[in-house]
């Protein structure tokens, strides 16, 4: 799937809702997959070709970047100087590895030989085929689940929430108290695992 198409088919919440199609499917679909998009913080999707993105470390160790899902392509450029990936650069997770399962993006760069740039400017430049090379299937049912709840019109879990329309349907968030642990709201539970610390985050 290219970058920005859902994560899911009209089949698929066909099926999930059983009832047919009736003409909003698609736009529902899309909504929800934003929706998850937002609550994990990255997206799912991969480009096939690569391209340029710019960014700013966080310390002189560690670069934090868009999830890329292969090395083929992969440049790294520090204010113009092109840099070795292989020999200055460490990737994580290493071998697409985390937690003990298989088929992680890259998303952090480790400097090895000499520190990140420091500064407000996103000096450093990485090319890359962008996304995950499969949407995780907690993605895909976090998918299905919002546009279920966005389908019946309903707002979403229980408790303190906070509402969002997106393209027409409405879907809320737990909204925690300032220093409580964050509430998942149902419908986004088997996307959890998947979500991205806020970026730049550890």
């Amino acid at each position: 799937m290219a970058l920005g198409d859902s994560y899911v088919s009209v089949l698929d919440l066909e099926t999930r809702l059983g009832k047919p199609d009736d003409g909003t499917f698609a736009d529902l679909l899309d909504a929800a997959s934003r929706t998850v998009e937002d609550f994990c913080r990255r997206q799912f999707n991969k480009a096939t070709a690569a391209s340029a993105r710019r960014y700013r470390a966080v310390d002189p160790t560690r670069l934090p970047v868009d999830d890329f899902y292969v090395l083929t392509d992969l440049a790294v450029e520090v204010d113009g100087t092109a840099w070795v990936v292989a020999t200055d650069v460490e990737l994580r997770p290493p071998d697409g590895i985390r937690r003990g399962q298989q088929g992680w993006p890259y998303s952090d760069l480790l400097a090895i030989i000499r520190p990140w740039p420091s500064g407000r400017r996103a000096l450093v430049e990485i090319t890359a085929r962008w996304g995950w090379n499969t949407v995780p299937e907690g993605v895909k049912q976090a998918t299905l689940d919002v546009a279920a709840v966005m389908s019946y019109g309903g707002g979403g879990s229980s408790g303190v929430v906070s509402s969002e329309s997106i393209d027409g349907y409405s879907v809320s968030y737990s909204s925690p108290a300032l220093g409580a642990e964050e509430a998942v709201p149902a419908e986004l539970v088997k996307a959890k695992p998947y979500r991205r610390p806020r970026f730049g985050v550890g």
